[in-house]
């Protein structure tokens, strides 16, 4: 069996912003990131349980199983396990850009 933690800030009323090291950190404009993502931008800013439940059905759909749900501190904790035997490299999902930004906010650890 494996296993996997994930932490989901809940005190957070701050909506994610786009600063301008961080976009001259890759060579384009603050403005060009907002107007590029604005969408992704408003999609990660949703409600909570909207975002646990995109969570969730990510898992989900790399065979993961969500068996136990805690909280530790101001973060909620989702607990998901998975049989070793099934074999993830079979597993061939495609992504769409939310879901690549929710997956990249996770350590290589964390990844289903």
């Amino acid at each position: 069996m494996e296993f996997r933690v994930i932490g989901l800030n809940i005190n957070s009323n701050t909506p994610p912003k786009v600063n301008e090291s961080d976009a001259k950190s890759i060579g384009v404009s603050k403005e060009f990131l907002e107007n590029e993502f604005k969408d992704s931008l408003k999609k990660i800013n949703r409600n909570l349980s909207l975002q646990i439940q995109d969570l969730l059905n990510l898992y989900g759909r790399y065979g993961w199983e969500h068996y136990y749900q805690g909280q530790i501190g101001n973060q909620i904790t989702l607990y998901f396990r998975k049989d070793t035997k099934s074999n993830q490299s079979e597993i061939n999902i495609e992504l769409s850009p939310e879901e690549k930004a929710i997956l990249q906010c996770l350590d290589k650890d964390q990844m289903p």
